[in-house]
């Protein structure tokens, strides 16, 4: 399962990370450290394929030397006792213990370095397994991996923020991949085989005779991997035939004659789709 060590890959519901956590033995209940969250930058082709990442986290962990002994004040329970008089009587509440936090224990001796929990900065390599298919600003919580919680208490995780890095050439809409390849107009009329820029490599693609400018291609599975399971998503190539912004003496006598042309006179046909259409078919 790639997603075992994620708690929430969608980053819902991580909190600050307080004193909260589980009861353990004697009423007493663990101490939970707080989350760290940290930005990840990824490629697109990290992105498409997953990518294993070691990131350097500068995080409290347990001092060395630090020793503990029963809570004086709850005597190691974690919390204490409360009797309130009411006009129904005495009423006998519980609360956790101020004095430790509800741990049952409080620290004895400490190195001059460590906090009051007894918990020291230092830095750590962690290794993170990215799965495929995340999106930008996506949160990926990976558990156990943030700021400890002192005596027998319950670490944090690590939140990881995915930021996607720009693509020089590709477009991301999803799990679909866009590009705009320019032709010249000559090329649009007799047709050529052009190459396009994919995840890991290039495309060699044919530009048909007579081709429209606007018309759009579509190169199935060259996209991103659905981070749901859900297959990959397609590359669309959108044909543009560049137009000359200047041009010379003799190339302007040229498109004059070929302006003359009947065969040059624009005369779409029901098969030639408006724009709408091709947006349309596009995401069918």
């Amino acid at each position: 399962d790639i997603f075992s060590q994620f708690g929430d890959i969608f980053g819902g519901g991580f909190g600050g990370g307080s004193f909260g956590g589980s009861r353990g033995g004697g009423g007493s209940r663990r101490v939970r450290g707080t989350n760290l969250r940290v930005k990840m930058k990824l490629t697109l082709d990290e992105i498409a394929n997953g990518v294993r990442k070691k990131i350097k986290v500068n995080k409290l962990v347990n001092a060395d030397g630090v020793t503990f002994k029963t809570c004086p004040t709850c005597n190691g329970s974690g919390r204490i006792m409360r009797v309130q008089q009411t006009f129904l009587g005495a009423m006998q509440t519980q609360a956790p213990c101020n004095a430790c936090q509800g741990a049952g224990k409080t620290i004895d001796k400490k190195p001059s370095e460590a906090d009051a929990q007894g918990l020291v900065r230092k830095e750590e390599i962690i290794e993170i397994d990215i799965p495929a298919g995340v999106e930008d600003g996506m949160q990926l919580s990976v558990t156990g991996k943030g700021n400890a919680g002192g005596f027998d208490g319950v670490p944090g995780d690590l939140i990881v923020v995915v930021e996607e890095i720009t693509h020089d050439e590709l477009r991301r809409d999803g799990d679909n991949l866009h590009y705009d390849a320019y032709v010249n107009f000559v090329d649009a009329v007799l047709g050529e085989h052009i190459e396009v820029p994919t995840l890991g490599g290039k495309a060699k693609i044919k530009i048909d005779a007579g081709t429209q400018s606007g018309k759009t291609l579509r190169l199935k599975g060259k996209g991103i991997p659905s981070i749901q399971g859900y297959g990959t998503g397609d590359l669309f190539v959108h044909v543009n035939v560049w137009t000359p912004k200047k041009v010379s003496k003799e190339e302007k006598e040229m498109l004059e004659k070929l302006k003359a042309s009947e065969n040059f006179q624009p005369s779409p046909g029901k098969d030639e789709k408006g724009f709408f259409q091709r947006v349309k078919d596009m995401f069918q």
